[in-house]
């Protein structure tokens, strides 16, 4: 049975998020006990790379961060920082031969660079389609904030890898902030707020761009120098999403058993992520369906076929609980 990454699993090191942060906010002056404190990370640890923190410790520690740089800009400003990491893991990103390349990189290690959240890809026609969702439960303001910090990352990383300007557009969840400048500033023009899904994306020919810093030996001596494209888990919620989204009979009886637990103790697993299964399901049951009706094209009758309704009306009484509007009224 694979073993799936929980909340208190300790797999992740200094390096990457947890450095770049700590980086920024000495540079913004903030003293280090005061960033660590409550977190459960001690100086000493960040100087022994052999030290492992947890997905709750690195959440704690971006929740404190963001309370103590009382800025608009700081998640962005962390995103960028995060991909000028110079740890084997983001090289092994940012040297790819082509933006396709890097991203195919950064999925495999997704769960170390980009831990705190998982993306759902699809390409129709001419674009490429990335769903955000969180790996774990927490409240809308520090889950808007992450999205935040890996928006700018992706950005930072397009710019970096592609030999031309990458057009690329960004959909929140979230309403209009009043920090819109620096979403602008960061992210460009091409952004809409109040939106059913967080969601990136661009032309797929950006794929196929070389990458004009790219090395091939040094990126393969990153890739070995990291060792860990070689069996990179999932997270448990991640996982979990992927059988609801994959499997129509995905009920919490047949979840739990596909996970080797009573229905009791998957809840409780859940539970401790801050998430319910009902939660999940209505999100994966939403994303396939706003995909399938606003970008494929597909009838309500065939989307409902694919999410398991037997009938349009409950298709469309349940599309309306998703996202608050009716299949005919959505415009994406």
């Amino acid at each position: 049975m694979q073993q799936y990454i929980s909340l208190d699993d300790k797999y992740l090191s200094a390096e990457g998020m947890i450095t770049a942060l700590v980086e920024l906010a000495q540079g913004r002056g903030i003293p280090l006990h005061k960033l660590l404190r409550g977190t459960g990370i001690f100086e000493q640890d960040l100087y022994d790379l052999s030290q492992r923190f947890s997905l709750s410790q690195l959440l704690a520690l971006i929740s404190q961060f963001k309370a103590l740089m009382k800025s608009n800009d700081s998640g962005f400003l962390l995103g960028h920082q995060l991909v000028n990491d110079v740890s084997p893991a983001v090289q092994s990103v940012r040297l790819s031969p082509s933006l396709g390349m890097a991203l195919k990189q950064l999925q495999q290690i997704s769960t170390v660079i980009a831990p705190l959240l998982f993306t759902r890809r699809h390409i129709f026609k001419d674009d490429l389609y990335l769903y955000l969702q969180p790996s774990i439960g927490m409240d809308e303001s520090l889950k808007n904030y992450c999205f935040e910090i890996y928006s700018a990352a992706l950005m930072s990383l397009l710019k970096r890898v592609c030999n031309v300007y990458p057009h690329c557009y960004f959909d929140f969840t979230c309403k209009r902030p009043r920090h819109i400048q620096e979403y602008e500033q960061h992210l460009g023009l091409r952004i809409r707020f109040e939106q059913p899904y967080t969601r990136w994306h661009f032309n797929k020919q950006l794929l196929k761009c070389t990458n004009p810093e790219a090395s091939q030996l040094r990126w393969q001596q990153c890739i070995a120098q990291s060792e860990l494209h070689k069996n990179v888990s999932q997270s448990f919620v991640e996982a979990v999403c992927q059988r609801i989204y994959r499997d129509k009979n995905n009920s919490l009886a047949n979840s739990a058993e596909h996970f080797a637990m009573s229905s009791a103790t998957f809840k409780r697993k859940l539970k401790q992520h801050g998430v319910s299964y009902s939660q999940l399901q209505d999100e994966q049951n939403k994303l396939k369906a706003l995909h399938l009706l606003g970008v494929c094209q597909q009838g309500n009758e065939r989307v409902a076929d694919r999410l398991a309704f037997y009938d349009i009306p409950n298709f469309r009484r349940a599309f309306k609980r998703w996202t608050g509007i009716t299949p005919s009224q959505l415009k994406i």
